[in-house]
């Protein structure tokens, strides 16, 4: 794609960010500030001008670019062979023309826009397919991928340096020269590329002229007015209006129309040892519009979005005074996507800074915070293992980063240390928080968990009396709550799940009713004091016992008692009122001298009655009877036997 449209990548650019602890103090002197991000896998494209992708004056031959070093022809005025496509040169000795070699290739522009590598046919055509001449270029670019260096895009800073080889090639090669590995270097934007040319000197007037050239390092382009962004550059080079200053014996430069200018000094002196100084300058000829610098792009890979990354506290509410340690887990910090720019971790993996403080609504580096917006009492730097020990140890605080991402940290939160040392009144929230170590910036490495602080209360103590009952009689708890301050508050009672209500604290005690209806036997209670905000919880289980109710009973005859008649008896069980009442059995018993008869009636509404038939009654006879009555109670009352007498006639 053409350079316009091709895409832009992402970089990230940083501010620097200092720890503030003691084990890590070294690493936390330098302020804010725009800082260098490191950046690799760059690539440099650059067409240099019209001319370098032009039909050249010899007839059939024209300028273009080979990947790598083309083979010493050992002769002048020998051009690449098209019968195998630049492998040979006319006098048979090896060339070896490629579109690519190493991390460098000649891209052509295409018919759509976009840029492939060439062809060897692509070297004399245009885009569209035709014929190149000297107004219709083939437009090549020689590409470098795998660049290195630093970026700054907010101070239009940029140092990257490229390894590769490429041939620039004049007249199919009477005339060449080599460019090797070259760096870019920009402040403030303005900046340089220079690399190393090599080569082979010719002669015009003289075509057999070849001899081998030192190499030199020069400056290839000068650099004004650069803006350097998160996505590389693309800037003309300087040309138009730039004084050349040719030797003794060379042609001057015209300084006259709207495109006279030349290539650097530097750059253009080597050309004339080459024999193609005129080519880079403005001489006055009619390739002079050819010759102004066409752009050149830098393009920085875009740098994969990092997910967030999380922790998890151990505690997030700790007491107000003295120390607490808690335990922090971190997942999601991938090694990969913070790269230190300071030392001892410059491009390497900068690690996570892991810290207690207090930090300002604006915290983060990487919303331009300064140092001075988080400040600690306890930090840790997880880094990967192979660096702890660089870092200083776990001595100095060091953790291990793990591959995956994740980290184990421990801190100490101390709420008068940190009240003590940030002082700011900017400052105003507690938390964990953490951030890229070792100058490296990266969003995703920014969280904040906040820690609150609790009341160190005093202690308390519950202690109960309580008065047993007996079924269908009311018990009693009574609460007690001591501390050596003022002690308020309710007291909630319960047993098991079930609840006797919540009850105000007067004077340090309350009482407890319990209902008539608990059931005889033990019962445990939780009498639990909730506290308040200067006294602790605390509770206590005091134990009820519940005895079994007793009744009473009154008997009548529903009709007269005669011997041998038959005759009815009531027995009416009383149990206690607001409860259940008695349930059961009643035996009965009616005894005269020897002679007995017994009979049972179960208890229905609290009344047994029971019946002796005419037979019964004369087998007793007349005389006194003596009746015998016995209730067996049940799980709420309790057993009872009394007598009665009677006189049949």
């Amino acid at each position: 794609m053409s350079l316009k449209a091709r895409a832009r990548r992402g970089l990230a650019f940083a501010l620097a960010a200092g720890l503030i602890t003691p084990g890590l103090a070294a690493l936390a002197a330098a302020p804010a500030q725009a800082a260098p991000v490191s950046v690799d896998d760059v690539q440099f494209r650059w067409g240099f001008t019209n001319e370098s992708n032009s039909r050249a004056f010899a007839p059939g031959t024209y300028n273009h670019f080979a990947a790598g070093k083309l083979g010493n022809p050992g002769a002048g005025g020998q051009t690449l062979s098209a019968a195998d496509q630049g492998a040979t040169w006319a006098n048979g000795a090896a060339a070896g023309w490629k579109a690519t070699d190493g991390e460098v290739t000649i891209e052509k522009e295409q018919a759509d826009g976009s840029y492939a590598a060439t062809t060897w046919a692509g070297l004399s055509t245009a885009p569209d397919g035709t014929a190149i001449s000297f107004t219709k270029f083939s437009d090549h670019q020689v590409v470098i991928d795998s660049g290195t260096g630093t970026v700054d895009a907010a101070a239009d800073d940029a140092s990257i340096s490229w390894d590769g080889d490429f041939t620039v090639v004049y007249y199919s090669g009477m005339s060449f020269f080599y460019v090797s590995d070259p760096e870019l270097a920009v402040d403030n934007g303005v900046g340089t590329v220079t690399a190393t040319l090599s080569g082979y000197g010719s002669d015009m007037n003289d075509m057999g002229s070849w001899t081998e050239l030192a190499p030199a390092e020069v400056t290839l382009a000068t650099l004004s007015g650069v803006d350097v962004t998160e996505t590389g550059l693309v800037v003309t080079p300087d040309y138009l209006g730039v004084e050349y200053e040719a030797p003794a014996g060379g042609t001057a430069q015209s300084r006259t129309g709207a495109t006279w200018g030349a290539f650097p000094q530097s750059f253009v002196d080597y050309q004339v040892r080459v024999g193609s100084a005129s080519y880079w300058y403005s001489s006055g000829g009619a390739a002079d519009v050819r010759k102004p610098t066409i752009p050149l792009e830098v393009v920085v890979p875009e740098t994969p979005v990092a997910e967030q990354a999380s922790v998890t506290v151990s505690r997030t509410s700790v007491p107000e005074s003295g120390q607490t340690t808690v335990t922090v887990e971190g997942t999601g910090f991938d090694p990969a996507q913070a790269t230190g720019t300071r030392p001892p971790l410059a491009g390497k993996p900068g690690g996570a800074y892991v810290a207690f403080g207090k930090v300002a609504d604006l915290w983060k580096p990487s919303e331009g915070a300064p140092s001075a917006s988080r400040v600690n009492t306890a930090v840790n730097w997880a880094v990967l293992a192979e660096d702890v020990a660089t870092i200083g140890g776990p001595e100095a605080g060091g953790i291990e980063l793990r591959p995956d991402g994740t980290f184990t940290a421990e801190l100490t939160i101390d709420k008068a240390a940190i009240d003590a040392k940030a002082t700011d009144p900017a400052l105003t929230d507690y938390g964990i928080y953490t951030y890229a170590g070792s100058g490296a910036v990266q969003a995703a490495y920014e969280t904040f968990t906040p820690i609150t602080f609790t009341a160190v209360k005093a202690s308390s103590s519950v202690s109960t009396s309580v008065r047993n009952g007996s079924y269908g009689t009311s018990g009693a708890v009574t609460v007690a709550v001591r501390s050596n301050v003022s002690v308020g508050g309710s007291v909630t009672l319960k047993e098991g799940s079930k609840s006797y209500g919540t009850r105000s604290l007067s004077g340090g005690r309350t009482t407890f009713t319990l209902p008539k209806s608990l059931t005889p036997g033990k019962h445990t209670f939780t009498a639990t004091y909730a506290g308040s905000a200067t006294v602790a919880a605390s509770s206590a289980k005091p134990v009820v016992t519940v005895a079994k109710a007793s009744v009473g009973y009154k008997t009548s005859w529903t009709t007269k008692v005669k011997a041998g008649k038959g005759v009815g008896f009531k027995t009416v069980v009383v149990g206690k009122a607001g409860v259940a009442k008695p349930t059961g059995k009643v035996k009965v018993t009616f005894v005269r001298g020897k002679k007995s008869v017994v009979r049972w009636a179960t208890i229905n509404s609290g009344v047994a009655k029971v019946s002796l038939t005419g037979a019964q009654s004369k087998r007793l006879g007349k005389g006194k009877w003596t009746i015998k009555i016995s209730y067996t109670g049940n799980a709420n009352y309790k057993a009872v036997t009394g007598t009665r007498t009677v006189t049949a006639k």
